[in-house]
């Protein structure tokens, strides 16, 4: 039994480790990524093979991932990977195949483990179930990481963003070239508000009406000054107000809840700084100043008591 988990172990955390190298490493290397386009177009002259295939290990995860019922929440999960800027079409299975992947990982090395160590068999099978269960549900915490991390990223950058689209739109541009063109300056400051925007131009260049475009960018995103901003424009639109006018206040009350924002995480500064000031470093202090005094208290009735 130990040889089976042994092997089994070393195979999960090989796969663990090449899905790793594939997401982290190898996909934001540039170098890499033009090699592959290149590819990609010498591979799309031949008709026998398909250019588009996915890798190896995206294949194996996918594979994985198709065996888990995954129907019902589908759409919950591929809002989730779109928030997240995850817009490849087999990430859903590639994402699924992870969490197969991390609950073997998990499950079989805490079984591997404790064997080794001789602990009960029923403490191994509860502790490798237990084990298991948090590795599958690691990615799912780590996709929401991102997609909070990446609203709080857009919701940051709009304040700027809106400045610069009143400039664009004052000087003349159109609301739709404003926006792409607002996409295509802030791919610095902000590459994920920045790839919002581009994609809502492409939208809009496709057929898609504006609103439309503007309402997809909102549920896309989830982020509510998006959704403020959406509802805005289509009502300027509608009513035919002035879209400058209308741009610059937003953009003045986008800067006023930002400013808000911050000024209401510094307060929270002194409530988190509670704990540890009480259970780390009060403790600490009050054994330097008064240990002292208590073990010469100690020391003089230890001789008192010595003297009668």
């Amino acid at each position: 039994m130990f040889l089976i988990s042994t092997i089994l172990l070393a195979f999960a955390l090989a796969v663990g480790t090449l899905a790793i190298y594939q997401v982290f490493v190898r996909d934001r290397d540039p170098v890499a990524v033009r090699l592959r386009d290149l590819r990609a177009r010498a591979l799309a002259s031949r008709p026998n093979l398909d250019p588009d295939a996915p890798s190896p290990i995206a294949g194996l995860l996918a594979t994985l991932g198709g065996f888990l019922p995954s129907g019902d929440s589908n759409e919950a999960l591929q809002s989730g990977l779109v928030r997240a800027g995850i817009r490849d079409p087999k990430a859903s299975l590639v994402f699924l195949g992870a969490k197969v992947v991390g609950a073997a990982v998990f499950g079989l090395g805490w079984i591997a483990v404790n064997f080794a160590m001789a602990r009960p068999v029923g403490s191994i099978v509860l502790s490798g179930g237990i084990a298991a269960a948090v590795g599958f549900y690691l990615p799912t915490i780590w996709l929401y990481m991102k997609g909070s991390a990446r609203q709080t990223a857009i919701q940051t950058a709009l304040p700027d963003a809106l400045d610069l689209l009143v400039v664009c739109v004052e000087a003349g541009l159109g609301l739709n070239a404003a926006i792409e063109r607002v996409g295509r300056e802030i791919t610095l400051a902000s590459p994920a508000l920045s790839d919002e925007l581009l994609v809502v131009g492409q939208e809009i260049r496709t057929g898609l009406t504006r609103s439309d475009a503007l309402r997809r960018l909102a549920r896309r995103t989830g982020v509510d000054d998006l959704y403020a901003l959406t509802a805005m424009l289509i009502q300027a639109d509608k009513l035919g107000t002035s879209i400058a006018q209308s741009l610059r206040a937003h953009a003045e009350s986008m800067r006023t809840k930002r400013r808000q924002r911050a000024e209401q995480t510094a307060r929270k500064a002194g409530i988190k700084l509670a704990f540890p000031l009480v259970f780390l470093i009060f403790p600490a202090l009050l054994i330097v100043i008064l240990g002292p005094a208590a073990i010469q208290l100690a020391q003089a009735i230890a001789a008192q008591n010595a003297s009668h």
